[in-house]
């Protein structure tokens, strides 16, 4: 297995273990009795033209996807269950169907994911959100002889990130229906380019069998209501280190290939001052210092008269240079030891004009401890292209009180 892909097994698995150490203190004797479901997903949908390996002649209209998912369910019992929308936890397996195994493959992948209910819109029909995470294999990449085209995926081990919103129909004490929409993004972070990603949009339906309900019927306690909520601004301080790599243009300098294989550092520091109106969400500001080696860097190839062998070389831009200033619109959807984040924000200072001002970062924040917390997603620009993995530490400060009242 090549460095980058070892680099995304690892970020993906440490997170998955995070999740799953950090429900441990929510686990109860009789476990194995808990509510749980194992559904059926089938997708179709397309894969949006956000490249030129998808556009074009080469543009794929129609894809399907199916999954396979178990998930433990709440059982209502808990002011927790009732406050949080009555999360679920589980794993899925993933595979996908493009019409192209010659040069994108037959992929497949593993994941968590994590679902709630948004609104009970009646009795029998709930509107939920539900995202995922893992690692997808199996993907025909780029390789300048075999697969010189393929310019959206540079290796074989990808992330798996997606987003889905639906409805839930409760069909009777066993089955429910789940009619929706969602969004996927599988790409390396830019560990190694090309690195352009694939980025699908589908409509699904999934038919799902329930194990122990008749325990959520029991045991569901509708006073269990949640304890006062303190209104507050929470500060989180954040240090990101990850690296990238970038493709250039070879006009003038010898290299036969845009992709070099050089990794660049990245650092960056965040302050996010963050309103929480209640359990569910936070949302605020996050100002965002980002130190990039890429930012301007050169490379050639040149002879080294010393001993007559031509080199790669690279040259940094000034240390200004590659420094960028963000101001970004940062969300959480809260729940109980992790969040799922997203940031939308602008460059003001902006050292790396290759990347678009616009940058993007969807991710999930585990608490490690009571305030410290650790990161893992992507950073994009586009909407589309991946930056780097975003991986951070960081500290949450609790702020400043704004009255007391009842959230759920």
């Amino acid at each position: 297995m090549k460095s980058p892909e070892r680099y995304i097994v690892s970020l993906v698995l440490l997170a998955c273990v995070g999740l799953s150490l950090s429900g441990r203190a929510e686990r109860r004797p009789d476990s194995l009795r808990r509510p749980s479901y194992l559904a059926l997903n089938g997708t179709a949908g397309t894969v949006f033209g956000t490249n030129e390996f998808v556009q074009g002649n080469r543009r794929i209209p129609l894809y399907g996807s199916a999954s396979v998912k178990y998930a433990f369910c709440s059982l209502g019992s808990d002011w927790k269950d009732i406050a949080y929308g009555m999360p679920y936890y589980g794993v899925g397996a993933y595979t996908a169907w493009f019409g192209r195994n010659d040069d994108l493959g037959r992929p497949f992948s593993l994941y968590l994911f994590q679902g709630a209910t948004l609104s009970q819109l009646s009795r029998r029909v709930g509107l939920n959100y539900e995202w995922n995470l893992g690692m997808s294999a199996n993907w025909k990449y780029y390789d300048p002889f075999d697969n010189p085209e393929n310019v959206a995926l540079g290796s074989s081990v990808n992330a798996h990130v997606g987003v889905n919103l639906y409805l839930k129909f409760y069909l009777s004490r066993r089955l429910d229906v789940h009619l929706g929409a969602g969004l996927t993004h599988f790409s390396n972070g830019s560990t190694r380019q090309p690195n352009h990603g694939m980025n699908m949009g589908g409509i699904f339906l999934e038919v799902a069998y329930n194990f122990n309900r008749d325990r959520v019927i029991e045991e569901f306690n509708p006073l269990a209501v949640p304890p006062r909520f303190v209104r507050r601004i929470d500060h989180d301080l954040l240090v990101n280190i990850s690296v990238r790599q970038i493709d250039i243009d070879t006009t003038g300098t010898g290299l036969p290939s845009g992709y070099v294989d050089r990794k660049f550092n990245v650092y960056g520091l965040s302050y996010a001052a963050m309103y929480a109106p209640g359990y569910k969400y936070k949302y605020g500001l996050s100002f965002d210092l980002l130190y990039d080696e890429s930012s301007g860097a050169r490379m050639w190839r040149e002879l080294n008269p010393a001993d007559g062998n031509y080199y790669d070389r690279v040259k940094l831009a000034p240390f200004g240079k590659r420094l960028s200033l963000g101001i970004s619109a940062k969300g959480e959807m809260v729940l109980p030891h992790y969040s799922i984040f997203a940031n939308l924000g602008w460059n003001v200072l902006h050292g790396n004009k290759r990347d678009f001002r616009l940058y993007q970062v969807l991710g999930v924040k585990i608490y490690l401890k009571e305030n410290l917390f650790g990161t893992f997603g992507i950073r994009a620009t586009h909407f589309s292209q991946a930056q780097y993995l975003y991986w951070s530490l960081g500290y949450t400060i609790r702020g400043r009180r704004l009255g007391d009242r009842i959230r759920r």
